[in-house]
């Protein structure tokens, strides 16, 4: 059973309960004021018939006891009943009734009359003849004693026909007021129950994750509360899973990154090893260990760095900018590259000029190697210009290559989660060039790139040869 209906039916049942208690209350009330009335009336009506009998007795010259004897008592009871509109009866000590205005002198039990002549006044209800009557008793006080008394019968037919009708109006109006009362319940309810019927709903797609359903109650009540509080909640759990979807995109994006950069040293390794095998001058043998341990000590340090991050929880890039010569720069990257180059079949030229920048030696070799091991892999390409010159307070590498060239230069940067057909394979995995870009921009330099298709690429990065604001920058890089 929904809660509407339980709220209805309770309603209903109190509405009920309700009813039926005023109609008993009613019903006490009105037949409780109607004998009182009643009762008040018969007390005046014995005042003034006790001054009637009186008068009789001086008028007519007898004596009290005459009065409610045999001979005068049905006449008086018939006088003092002429007038009125109910019975009158008048008893003597021994309890008979000595006069009556009608022939309903043994009616019922005689308790009152019993009552009466012991100096109280009574009344009592008793049945008789179909009917119901209100016997009203009072003492007769003469000289100081009681002689006899007065006894009253009400009809009281006028007074259920009243009552009845009242029990009718009563009932009807109470079924009005149960219905309309229903009506407003069930409306109140209805409109009490629409905000709880759309916060189900919106718990519902809670449920499944969707947090965009708010509810909207303009009351300053519990309900509103309820909604409004359930509107914070949503509004936080979005942000919470939002905030969890950005870590967890910043972490995959780190460890993409430094994945990525652990393969420039594996390969520096792997091709000084080849070539080994194949040396028979000892110093050659030395020059590719020399080479081996360098970035073996490189892939070290890379695996250290990343476990420091990852200990910290920073997964964010240290970039320490120095002042350094370029030219050396791009000379060891190149004899690291060396196996590689050679084993591809590709020719370099290299033409470099003195050249002190500020950078990251770290970093910006590790530019230079994506870029040349892109071109190593991907143009096609025979022939290789590396050029190093100094141009407006800049340090510019140029790395050119006769390659087949590059389409769609513009997405070359785009992060990896804007890339939604970002080609993945065993020597490509698209995250290179946006490393680049973003190393290169966090050392306060930049990187170009122009290409033709049929006509190659030329690769431009430039070093700034000022010093930056700050000695240390730490940045977060994003794929």
């Amino acid at each position: 059973m929904g809660l509407r209906n339980k709220m209805f039916i309770q309603h209903a049942v109190t509405i009920v309960m309700l009813l039926t208690a005023m109609y008993f209350i009613v019903t006490y009330t009105l037949n409780k004021s109607m004998i009182e009335s009643d009762t008040q009336t018969l007390n005046q009506y014995s005042a003034l018939h006790r001054i009637e009998a009186l008068k009789i007795v001086n008028d007519q010259k007898i004596d009290i006891e005459q009065l409610f004897s045999g001979k005068y008592a049905p006449f008086i009871a018939s006088h003092l009943a002429s007038s009125i509109n109910f019975q009158v009866q008048l008893f003597a000590p021994d309890e008979t009734i000595v006069g009556s205005s009608s022939d309903k002198e043994n009616l019922l039990k005689r308790d009152d009359i019993k009552a009466a002549l012991a100096g109280e006044t009574a009344t009592v209800m008793a049945e008789g003849d179909g009917t119901r009557y209100l016997i009203y008793s009072v003492p007769f006080w003469y000289e100081g004693k009681i002689v006899d008394g007065f006894r009253y019968l009400l009809d009281l037919h006028e007074n259920i026909a009243t009552m009845n009708q009242m029990r009718i109006w009563f009932i009807g109006a109470a079924l009005g007021c149960l219905a309309l009362s229903l009506l407003a319940s069930y409306s109140f309810s209805s409109f009490l129950m629409r905000p709880l019927h759309a916060l189900q709903q919106a718990l519902k797609l809670v449920s499944v994750g969707d947090f965009s359903r708010r509810i909207e109650v303009n009351t300053q009540d519990e309900v509103g509360e309820l909604a409004r509080d359930f509107n914070h909640m949503s509004d936080a759990l979005r942000h919470h899973i939002d905030m969890l979807h950005y870590e967890r995109g910043k972490q995959k994006a780190f460890y993409d990154n430094i994945t990525h950069e652990l393969k420039t040293p594996l390969t520096s390794i792997i091709g000084f090893s080849d070539l080994i095998a194949r040396m028979e001058r000892i110093e050659d043998i030395q020059d590719c260990n020399f080479y081996i341990r360098k970035e073996s000590t490189r892939l070290l340090n890379m695996v250290e760095e990343l476990l420091q991050t990852s200990l910290k929880g920073e997964e964010a890039w240290h970039i320490l900018v120095e002042q350094a010569e370029l030219g050396d720069i791009i000379s060891d990257t190149l004899h690291v590259l060396q196996p590689t180059l050679k084993k591809s079949n590709i020719s370099t030229s290299v033409k470099i000029s003195p050249c002190i920048v500020y950078l990251d030696p770290k970093r910006a070799q590790q530019v230079l190697f994506n870029v040349i091991d892109n071109a190593t892999k991907h143009s096609e390409c025979t022939l290789l210009h590396i050029e190093l010159a100094q141009q407006e307070r800049c340090g510019i590498v140029r790395i050119v290559d006769n390659g087949k060239g590059i389409p769609e230069q513009e997405r070359l940067f785009l992060p990896a989660d804007e890339k939604q057909d970002r080609v993945i394979s065993e020597d490509s995995h698209g995250l290179g060039l946006p490393i680049c870009k973003q190393f290169m921009e966090l050392q306060g330099g930049s990187i170009i790139i122009a290409s033709e298709a049929g006509q190659g690429t030329e690769v431009r990065l430039e070093f700034s040869m000022n010093p930056p604001n700050v000695s240390a920058v730490t940045k977060l890089i994003q794929i």
